[in-house]
Order: C-alpha cells, then structure tokens, then sequence
C-alpha cells in the first residue's frame, strides 16, 4: 500500500475489498487508511468468500460509480514503482488507440521453491512499447496484473458480457482479448517488482495427465468455452472485423467440449486432426488426444 499511497500521479480512488480474510487484514487496513487521512481509500468486506477471481470482478463493478479513465490492479504486498501511474497514463493518454497497457516487471524470490514465471518476450523489446501478438485462445505468459493499465471503456466492454458465474482470471481475460482487437500493448520498462513465493495464486490451473476426464471436460466448458463467449461478444459490441473468424473460435471451443464429453475415443482424435488450425499450441492438440483414451 506504501507504493501505491508514494506514486508520483497518485490514484484519484483506491478500492479495496477484503474477501473474508482472518489474519488481521481489515484492522491493519482501516488503520492505514485512518492514520494517513485516506479520504479517497475504500474498504469494502465481502458477506461471504467469494474467492479471488469473482473479487476481482466485483471491484471492476464496484469502479464504475467512480467512472474513472483508467483501472490499474494492485494485489497483495506487490510493490509498484513510484513512477508506474504517470508513465503508463501519459503513454495512454498520447495513443488512444491503446486500451491495455502492461509492463515489465522485476522480481524477488522469497523461498527456494518459488517459480520463474517465463515471460513473453517481444520481438522488438528494446522499443518503447510493444504490441502484443494475437491469441485467439484464453493463455498465459504475457505480463502479470499487477501490471495493467486498463482504459476503462475497454473495461465496461468486457463486463457487459463477464457473467457472475464466470470463473476466469481477470488479468488473462483483458490481456487475450485485447490482443485480439490489436490494443494490447507491453511498456518494455519495470514498472513494479513483484515478490514470489512457492504457493502464490497463479490463474487457472493446467489441466495435466493425471486429471480426470471429467476435469477436462470441465476445464473445457467453464474456460475454453466461456472465453469465447465473452470475446465474440466484445467483438460484436465494438463492431471488429476480427469477429467472424473468432466466431469460428467459438465454435470450435463449444464442438470440442461436446465431443470430449462423448467419450468417443476416435471422434475425438478425428476432431482434434480435422480442426488442427484452431489449436494454438501442441499441448492442447496433445491434451485432446490424451483424455481420448480416458473414460
């Protein structure tokens, strides 16, 4: 909070929702935000545990009163560098046509098993600011949320269509879908560190080979498929010439939970062959094959 309160472009609103935690986190907040006369801070108790992503979702409702330019996320003890807001707004400011825009990061690995993220890495790095390549998919690996400067147009986009019951993690959603309008953009600078522990929230889980067939099929519907339901939307809203062709995404994410849910070992591995352009990356072709033989 001390790098969020020391920004050289302090934050007009700062909300925070506290999602049932027992550790003492409500006290030591509304202290902080009593002891730094914080008339702007917002703490806001969730009645029940609704778990992190649905938190995150619910604080992008929860802007909206505000009706604020830009959304940046904060999460945990990450650490913002004190010059992170006014340089992602100034860049937003002078491209218009950016509704996302993320940063590089450092990192500080507080345990011997705390992982390396292995971020993307931009062909033209050295640029100031990097576009992101399209994905059609739902995928990881482009930059964390703690990162993200949002346009909140784009923001209210993605929530007219981001049903309550939808379970994706927030930072991935803005970031593939914006880099399928093509306004997704990385500033190739550290703007924050961020601390890494071994048991750290990361995203959705990877489905793997000792799941069940039912977790797939779950996986499928619940992400693959709820993904594309929210892109095409956006796409549709905002009248993109990309929304044909990710139609056809959609389609393919709703077929191919259906024949995964066949149980039908050849079908599957027809279907996985026969829409073999759809499959961004071999895991998910070989994934496919996998739960095949699985019943």
């Amino acid at each position: 909070m001390d790098s969020i309160l020391t920004q050289s472009l302090p934050p007009e609103i700062v909300l925070i929702r506290d999602d049932g935690s027992t550790d003492g986190t409500i006290q030591f907040v509304e202290n902080y935000i009593q002891n730094n006369q914080l008339k702007n801070w917002y703490l806001i108790q969730n009645s029940v545990n609704q778990g992190w992503k649905k938190n995150f979702r619910q604080l992008l409702i929860d802007a909206q009163k505000f009706e604020p330019d830009y959304i940046f996320f904060a999460d945990q003890d990450d650490i913002w560098y004190a010059d992170k807001i006014e340089k992602q707004v100034k860049i937003l400011n002078q491209r218009k046509d950016i509704d996302l825009l993320s940063g590089d990061l450092d990192f500080k690995f507080e345990d011997s098993k705390a992982t390396d993220p292995h971020l993307y890495e931009f062909l033209d790095k050295d640029a100031e600011i990097s576009k992101y390549p399209m994905t059609r998919i739902f995928k990881a690996g482009f930059r964390q949320g703690m990162t993200l400067a949002i346009r909140n147009t784009f923001v209210k986009d993605v929530l007219d269509f981001w049903k309550e019951d939808y379970v994706l993690t927030h930072d991935m959603l803005f970031e593939c879908i914006g880099s399928i309008l093509g306004t997704a953009y990385n500033y190739n600078n550290p703007v924050a560190l961020q601390r890494r522990y071994s048991a750290s929230a990361s995203g959705n889980k990877f489905i793997g080979i000792h799941d069940s067939k039912e977790r797939h099929c779950q996986d499928l519907s619940e992400i693959v498929v709820v993904f594309q339901k929210i892109a095409v939307g956006v796409l549709e809203k905002r009248n993109s010439e990309m929304l044909s062709s990710q139609e056809e995404y959609l389609k393919w994410a709703e077929e191919r939970y259906t024949v995964a849910k066949s149980n039908r070992t050849v079908k599957n591995i027809i279907f996985v062959f026969s829409h073999w352009k759809y499959y961004q990356q071999m895991s998910s072709r070989l994934r496919d094959i996998w739960f095949a033989f699985k019943k």
